[in-house]
């Protein structure tokens, strides 16, 4: 079963139709930047690092440096601070979000019924 074409919503995240829809695009924009700073910044500065290394084992500060539970810091920045960097990702994506919606929308407040009954 196919919906008429006049019923049919489009969506385009590249040129966004409406206030709501480019306020929230743009959020989407935000956080996608920052979870690839994580996910692909933080592994080529670690990389990058181990460089200089003349025995070519790429060691450097980070995998000297021992902290939390002696592991290696290049350990625990792959390990556990990403992991922790994704999470604060999500609440950092539905605090914009809820800050970019909530001024373009009206709030709903609740009328009583006619006659004057709140049942």
């Amino acid at each position: 079963m196919s919906l008429p074409s006049a019923d049919r919503v489009t969506i385009n995240l590249f040129r966004p139709e409406g206030e709501r829809l480019r306020r929230e695009v743009a959020v989407i924009r935000i956080v996608l930047l920052l979870w690839a700073l994580i996910a692909f910044g933080l592994p080529l500065f670690i990389w990058l690092c181990g460089l200089g290394d003349p025995q070519g084992f790429g060691a450097s500060w980070l995998t000297r440096t021992r902290t939390f539970g002696n592991f290696p810091l290049h350990y625990w920045l792959l390990a556990q601070g990403a992991t922790l960097g994704f999470v604060l990702l999500c609440k950092l994506y539905t605090e914009l979000r809820a800050r970019a919606l909530r001024s373009i929308e009206t709030p709903w407040h609740a009328t009583p019924k006619q006659g004057g009954e709140d049942a």
